[in-house]
């Protein structure tokens, strides 16, 4: 579960930077990530980097991008050849696989536990937790969870977005009434990558889940079927549609042609754009808690944040004040990188000095608010979850296409699952 408390910090990311003797190190440091050479985030980026090479001037910064669905492969062929992994962006799913290999620092001996907690609350920080070390520092940090349109919403005669699953099948069929041609829920049908954690929220909305805690796989429930009998029928109904992805689904949304889907807290960001409005879109983008089966359930919502991490070179462990420690707090402590990331990609800040300025912005708190509850992929606890991935993806699309009932595609899952964890290591 995912907690966050908006308040004010008494310490600067300068704090604990400052806070510890320097260690001597080589002057070249190299960074691994993805979203510097994404298009909407690479001009922001840059300018960090640059910042963070004039304040450096002795340190030889590189800068090694590769696409964010090739990166743990090229983090895996980097550590076998023993190339640089000085400060590596992950997504918070990757952790587990990463830092089971025993190559990665532990965050609390290179800033201390105490120092990070004054910066970033530790429900923040347990994003990059793995077994009680803190191998990641939480750069941005959210969840999956759910926008409404409100457009669309008020077109079709619906006040506000809904609370319970019956009130959004009503928003759902009112919309369709109003705007045939539209897709009322731009719902994930499509790339496993995206089912997994979309399936994931509805599976515990309807009580259910994957794995119970000792790891076996429990997926093959009432529960699951009458989630994934939810999802189908509403494809079935015309109330989503076959092959949409996150992407197609952004741009429905920014062109009135949806009135809700799932995405990360960057969603009014996609908006602004992809609507070609900018911020006078804002007003029609209304972050939501994830409908409820009955009225007092808790919402789910998919943990979701950036990492930033540094793997083990064998001489010897960085400190605050090493060159690794200050590119990470430079990119993730520093309050006003941070808020520079939020205005111009709408990426969440995660220092509470920085949430707290933030404070007044109503996108801002209703999507915490929805964060707080969020969960943790139940996929990561494996340190190989590609093909659990792709399992789950395969037998939600096949119900979702009508090639099998969702009893079927639910027993199959299970039975899938059940093998491949018998080849895994757990980690």
């Amino acid at each position: 579960m995912i907690t966050r408390r908006l308040f004010t910090a008494s310490a600067a990311a300068t704090s604990v930077v400052g806070a510890f003797p320097a260690l001597a190190q080589s002057k070249a440091l190299t960074y691994v990530g993805w979203s510097q050479d994404e298009a909407a985030s690479k001009p922001t980026l840059s300018a960090m980097f640059e910042g963070y090479r004039k304040a450096n001037a002795d340190v030889k910064l590189d800068v090694v991008g590769f696409p964010w669905g090739q990166m743990q492969q090229n983090i895996l062929l980097r550590l076998r050849s023993g190339q640089p992994l000085d400060v590596v962006q992950l997504a918070e799913r990757w952790l587990p696989q990463f830092a089971s290999t025993g190559k990665m620092h532990d965050l609390h001996e290179v800033y201390g536990k105490a120092a990070l907690e004054k910066l970033i609350s530790p429900g923040v920080l347990k994003l990059g937790d793995y077994r009680g070390k803190q191998f990641g520092l939480p750069w941005t940090a959210g969840s999956i969870g759910m926008v409404a349109n409100l457009k669309v919403l008020k077109d079709a005669g619906v006040s506000a977005p809904p609370k319970t699953i019956d009130a959004f099948i009503e928003a759902l069929k009112a919309i369709k009434r109003t705007q045939p041609q539209s897709v009322p829920y731009a719902m994930t049908t499509k790339n496993n990558n995206s089912l997994s954690p979309d399936f994931q929220v509805w599976l515990w909305t309807f009580g259910g889940e994957i794995f119970d805690a000792k790891g076996k796989v429990t997926v093959n429930s009432a529960a699951a079927v009458r989630a994934l009998s939810f999802m189908t029928d509403l494809v079935k109904d015309g109330l989503a549609a076959k092959d949409i992805d996150r992407p197609d689904a952004r741009r429905m949304y920014a062109q009135n042609q949806t009135g809700f889907y799932q995405d990360a807290p960057l969603a009014r960001g996609f908006a602004r754009n992809n609507s070609g409005k900018g911020t006078e879109f804002d007003v029609f983008v209304q972050a939501m808690a994830t409908p409820v089966l009955k009225s007092g359930d808790t919402p789910q919502s998919f943990a979701w944040g950036h990492l930033l991490t540094m793997f083990n070179d064998g001489k010897g462990a960085p400190n605050a004040q090493s060159m690794q420690a200050k590119l990470a707090s430079h990119l993730a402590l520093s309050d006003a990188n941070q808020l520079q990331y939020f205005k111009e990609q709408g990426l969440f800040p995660v220092t509470n000095s920085a949430l707290a300025l933030l404070a007044n912005d109503p996108y801002v708190s209703a999507w915490t608010q929805g964060s707080r509850t969020a969960e943790r992929d139940e996929v990561s606890q494996w340190t190989t979850s590609a093909d659990p991935v792709t399992i789950i993806g395969e037998e939600v699309q096949g119900s979702l296409l009508g090639q099998k009932t969702p009893q079927a595609a639910i027993e199959s899952m299970g039975k899938r699952l059940e093998a491949k964890m018998a080849e895994l290591p757990k980690a």
